[in-house]
């Protein structure tokens, strides 16, 4: 008669414990599974024609108006231009790309500058806009 030890697992007759754990393979094949759901959706994502352009549209709307916002605040409250349009080497990859930006007196020694880029995404019109303060004593050197 073989002496058994009782615990909260089954075993084998010889003592050996099964069940406890993952074997090299099934570890193996759940890392492919993920892998390939994250090659896939990845893939996925890049195809989309209307999420990825409209996520790539935004952001490089976003690059142009910040950069003309910080080359405004860098030249100071006397040489802010009048309100209109702007130009940016950029603006033509957005599909009827326009920029624009308007300067309001906000007080004697403060304007208000709000540049605006807008775009025709695939679900209709877009725009980002970026608004900022600019004082007398607020150029940068």
């Amino acid at each position: 008669m073989t002496r058994r030890h009782i615990t909260g697992h089954a075993q084998h007759q010889d003592g050996r414990r099964f069940g406890a754990g993952f074997s090299l393979v099934e570890v193996t094949v759940a890392i492919a599974v993920v892998a390939l759901v994250v090659v896939a959706t990845s893939v996925l994502l890049q195809r989309l024609p209307v999420g990825g352009r409209e996520v790539r549209d935004q952001d490089l709307a976003l690059k142009i108006a910040s950069e003309e916002v910080e080359i405004l605040r860098a030249g100071g409250y006397d040489a802010l231009p009048v309100s209109g349009s702007f130009s940016h080497p950029q603006l033509g990859s957005l599909r009827e790309g326009a920029a624009s930006l308007v300067i309001d007196d906000s007080n004697a020694k403060t304007k208000q500058v709000a540049v605006t880029v807008s775009w025709q995404g695939a679900v209709g019109a877009r725009a980002v806009s970026l608004t900022t303060l600019v004082s007398q004593n607020s150029g940068l050197p």
